[in-house]
């Protein structure tokens, strides 16, 4: 076992585009939600939910979005800082 916990830079690009993309998924959930829960309060479209619980879903995704966020912003750190150390 080595000690890095990456083979390699390309693994590192991979897992920084696999993190974006868990953030930018729950970032478009929770606009979806948003949009749902507009739709719902204008047009008096009576569902299960009111539309208060979907923006309470949308923030909970939003705020979802953040762990996956600070991992990406981790790993691009460490690579700068890998990278100016090679220099």
């Amino acid at each position: 076992m080595s000690d890095k916990p990456y083979k390699d830079w390309m693994e590192v690009k991979e897992d920084i585009r696999r993190w974006r993309n868990a953030n930018l998924c729950c970032i478009v959930i929770g606009l979806l939600f948003v949009i749902a829960g507009a739709a719902v309060d204008i047009l008096n479209i009576d569902f299960r939910m009111v539309s208060n619980s979907f923006f309470l879903v949308a923030i909970f995704f939003v705020l979802l979005s953040i762990a996956p966020h600070i991992h990406v912003v981790a790993l691009k750190s460490w690579y700068g800082v890998e990278a100016e150390r090679k220099k």
